[in-house]
């Protein structure tokens, strides 16, 4: 109950965050209102300051129970007056409000929504096809993101994401996603060269912030990583889930990337199955392999089937399968 009534509070205060001054006059006024002929009430009616507070709400709300009622003329003259006070006074109120969730959401449909979140979030610079393909799965996830990008309108309604639109290679909009107090980094931008740019400014804004960048070309991932930034890749088909575990794992872009650079000390290789492996049961090879060979078994591809991680117990390796071990290359 609790943790409702938290995100509910939450929720108001991100709607009512440019507002506050507006709701708080009329509401100021209305609760004036409902005290002062509260107090004439119970005065004249000879009731209880509760009680006549109670008719005030339920009148000036138009509910009107029929369980208080005026006995003598003030109270009713008092009635009356508080009918057209009260409820004109609540009209604008509601009325206000409403206007308010309106201009939110239109603000967050064209991208001048103001960040409200705090602390911890998500910021994606940039609107690359990889970002168009990966923004539902990482908002799955449950993060809080803000995406900044030249887009025309917002690309999502998910409540745990904003949309702000600007240049993703200027300062002043940077900022403007907090991403000071952001958790971790994407850029990502069709264009290498603004990727690049962004990539720059961000580290510049900020010294530790981890960053992801995602590019087209080898070219702009050696002069990304010359710049600082932690993690950087093109992995063309399967960048998409790539992108979503490098936002739970940091670091698993790098192990991708050392995995298929030919370059690297130790890769993805594939050996067919030695004689003396045939008949023995997986985790036995796993770790004959590594004693042996420093090698690791990662997979066993058999009859064009590629099958990752066996059961070590039940799965005995056979004549004609090919291993794929991480070893080196």
């Amino acid at each position: 109950m609790l943790n409702v009534f938290l995100s509910l509070f939450r929720r108001f205060n991100i709607l009512t965050s440019g507002h506050k001054s507006d709701i708080m006059r009329i509401f100021y006024v209305l609760v004036a209102i409902l005290l002062i002929f509260a107090f004439l009430f119970s005065h004249y009616e000879k009731i209880s300051f509760f009680k006549a507070f109670y008719w005030a709400v339920t009148t000036a709300s138009t509910v009107g129970y029929g369980d208080v009622v005026p006995h003598n003329t003030i109270g009713r003259v008092i009635a009356i007056l508080l009918m057209f006070f009260g409820i004109g006074i609540l009209s604008i109120f509601l009325v206000t409000f409403s206007s308010i969730i309106f201009d939110v959401k239109i603000k967050r449909l064209l991208g001048t929504m103001e960040n409200y979140f705090i602390k911890g979030h998500i910021v994606i610079l940039g609107y690359s096809d990889i970002i168009n393909a990966s923004l539902d799965n990482i908002l799955k996830e449950g993060h809080n993101v803000i995406l900044l990008a030249p887009l025309e309108k917002t690309p999502s309604e998910e409540k745990n994401f904003i949309f702000i639109k600007g240049n993703i290679v200027d300062d002043k909009d940077i900022l403007k996603t907090k991403i000071q107090q952001a958790s971790l980094c994407i850029i990502s931008d069709n264009d290498d060269s603004k990727t690049l740019m962004s990539a720059i400014a961000t580290r510049t804004l900020d010294r530790d912030l981890y960053i992801i960048a995602y590019v087209h070309k080898k070219e702009a991932s050696r002069a990304l990583k010359e710049t600082g930034i932690n993690e950087v890749f093109t992995m063309g088909n399967f960048s998409k889930n790539l992108l979503v575990k490098s936002i739970k794992i940091k670091g698993v872009a790098n192990f991708f990337t050392q995995l298929m650079e030919e370059d690297s000390k130790s890769g993805l290789i594939e050996k067919d199955v030695s004689d003396n492996l045939v008949g023995k049961k997986f985790y036995e090879s796993l770790s004959f392999l590594k004693q042996t060979a420093d090698e690791i078994i990662v997979g066993v591809k058999r009859n064009d089937k590629t099958i990752i991680n066996p059961d070590g117990e039940s799965f005995i390796l056979e004549k004609g399968d090919k291993l794929l071990l991480i070893g080196k290359a």
